[in-house]
């Protein structure tokens, strides 16, 4: 079909922008032009150390396009249509799969879009399997190219909120103020919670968090994150401790000391739901758990249909956290710049 441009991985701070094949499409796919595709905090991981990806990998799974080819076998979904979405390369037969529990399927980072599969930091990306709803979801006209492609990170805010089970008058921290961070705060505003209040180490972050509604941002570098939250949500006596009395804790930095003090700042029975990826281990102090009884979430997935409705209706909005956009043929700078939360939020590679 030709030759495409394509920032290929090669190693850890490793990648080179390259003219590669268009990939082929099946019957049962269907072939997008990438409008633009955001650097994911899981791309940042894998750029920089080399977590869940292999030589050769084209990352990339934040992105809007349009349809520009359609295999014969594809029902709704017509060439010209602007969407975006995300095949998620499970196996069909493993014990999780059988329980419709497809993200804990082993076989997904082996054959997703951007893991093990072609992702969209190309200006060609196939579909596979595409169903409308499913693995491509329409963008509504009045959304931008850029606004679009934060459609995937604000499914994972919308799904991890939603695994919270907020309730009126929660009392909420967020940890971590990049989009995802960010944009979970945006979700937790638009419920009847008390109060959110984020954390960051990143002036420009905190900046935008406040910004975008955050009721109080908390500069970690500088203050005592659970002696400020203490003072916002008063004290939280447990057996043999005091900590904080946070209904629910979002850990979205990745930062082991902000996992170490999400154990502190939770109240005894509340909630922590971790969507931050570390790259190195935190110490957990077991026994938090056991005194406290927190529920603990695992937060790996996302809600298309969620996302575009809470950016349609303005309840979430991202196009002012874009710092950044480059092109394709600056791909490495584009990295370099995401690498630098102190100087970025979200980062865009455009097409």
């Amino acid at each position: 079909m030709g030759k495409m441009k394509a920032a290929v991985y090669y190693g850890p701070r490793d990648i080179r922008v390259e003219n590669v094949e268009i990939p082929e499409v099946g019957p049962n796919d269907i072939l997008l032009k990438v409008n633009a595709c955001g650097i994911c905090g899981s791309d940042v991981h894998s750029y920089g150390s080399g977590m869940y990806i292999e030589k050769g990998q084209i990352m990339g799974h934040e992105f809007s396009g349009e349809v520009v080819k359609v295999g014969a076998l594809v029902k709704d979904i017509e060439v010209g249509e602007r969407g975006t979405g995300f095949h998620s390369g499970v196996c069909g037969t493993c014990f999780w799969c059988k329980r419709n529990e497809f993200t804990l399927c082993p076989n997904l980072f082996k054959a997703s879009t951007g893991y093990g599969l072609q992702g969209a930091f190309a200006e060609y990306l196939v579909i596979q399997n595409a169903m409308n709803g499913v693995s491509f979801h329409k963008i509504p006209d009045h959304l931008d190219p850029i606004t679009a492609a934060t459609i995937e990170p604000v499914s994972v805010a919308a799904y991890t909120v939603d695994l919270c089970q907020p309730k009126k008058g929660d009392k909420v921290a967020v940890l971590g103020a990049g989009l995802i961070g960010n944009a979970c705060m945006q979700v937790f505003k638009s419920y009847e919670v008390a109060q959110v209040a984020v954390s960051e180490v990143s002036e420009i972050r905190l900046d935008m968090a406040k910004s975008s509604g955050a009721d109080v941002v908390i500069n970690a570098a500088k203050e005592n994150v659970l002696n400020r939250v203490k003072e916002l949500y008063g004290a939280g006596p447990y057996h043999f401790n005091v900590g904080a009395m946070t209904d629910i804790v979002v850990e979205a930095s990745g930062a082991p000391s902000a996992v170490e003090d999400s154990f502190e700042l939770v109240r005894s029975g509340g909630v922590i739901a971790f969507v931050g990826l570390p790259e190195k281990k935190a110490l957990l102090d077991t026994t938090k758990i056991v005194h406290k009884a927190p529920r603990i979430l695992g937060c790996l997935g996302g809600d298309f249909h969620r996302s575009i409705e809470l950016l349609t209706n303005q309840q979430v909005q991202t196009k002012h956290l874009i710092t950044h956009v480059f092109p394709i043929d600056h791909a490495k700078e584009a990295f370099e710049t995401q690498m630098n939360p102190h100087a970025s939020v979200k980062v865009m590679i455009e097409f």
